[in-house]
């Protein structure tokens, strides 16, 4: 979910109860067209990825549901829609990202898990990629960087979507952060984040995706599990 791939050798069988070695895991994915081909290494080893969106949102779901059973950690897919509707027809993103937000805060048995930028991007990732109104795209190459989230309207489907968003994350270890100088040190990935936000959104390519959508551009910074600044550029 991170890199959108994963290498591996195919395996031609195997017993069951060696089935959670990765690579036996692996190859049962592609059985069921979980995954599928993409290229091969130097030394042979076979690149899968995702198939198609459908599948992706199968994987979303299937780690939602990990998060939920041994985590501890839900939300409410009704009052999630309801906010979501507000994010993409009224461009009220504060109040869809603050409850995201917030549930990651209260559940405790995340705290360890969000400890790095990637970790972060990881679960929004996931999270926002429950929706049906949009595509979302992890570091996505866009005019010579690569834009932590994007989130690309479904206008062929919904063509009620007025609005489409660029996020980029920050992470500031909670330790750096509760230092003197920690505003300092936010303050300073803030201006970077908003730098690249500038950057990638004079990417054409993606401005014609959008059509006549308004874009926003967001900034989310964390610390531990806890978001320490949102705003937009």
């Amino acid at each position: 979910m991170e890199t959108g791939s994963v290498t591996s050798n195919i395996q031609t069988g195997f017993p069951i109860d060696q089935l959670t070695k990765t690579e036996n895991f692996l190859s049962l994915l592609f059985y069921f067209g979980l995954l599928t081909i993409k290229g091969e290494t130097l030394s042979q080893q076979t690149i899968f990825s995702i198939p198609n969106e459908f599948v992706k949102r199968l994987f979303y779901d299937f780690i939602k549901e990990t998060y939920e059973e041994t985590l501890n950690f839900s939300l409410n897919m009704q009052t999630y829609s309801n906010l979501l509707e507000d994010f993409a027809v009224s461009g009220k993103w504060e109040p869809f990202i603050e409850y995201i937000a917030g549930r990651m805060e209260a559940s405790l048995s995340l705290r360890d898990l969000m400890n790095s930028e990637k970790a972060h991007q990881v679960f929004w990732n996931v999270y926002l990629g429950l929706n049906p109104l949009y595509n979302v795209h992890v570091e996505k190459e866009m005019n010579q960087g690569f834009c932590d989230l994007v989130l690309e309207p479904l206008l062929a489907n919904h063509p009620g979507i007025k609005y489409s968003y660029l996020i980029e994350l920050k992470y500031i270890k909670p330790s750096d952060f509760e230092k003197e100088d920690g505003e300092e040190k936010l303050q300073a990935l803030r201006l970077e984040a908003e730098t690249q936000l500038t950057q990638y959104c004079l990417d054409e390519k993606f401005r014609k995706s959008i059509g006549q959508t308004t874009l926003k551009k967001l900034v989310l910074i964390f610390s531990g599990n806890r978001m320490v600044h949102h705003s937009e550029v």
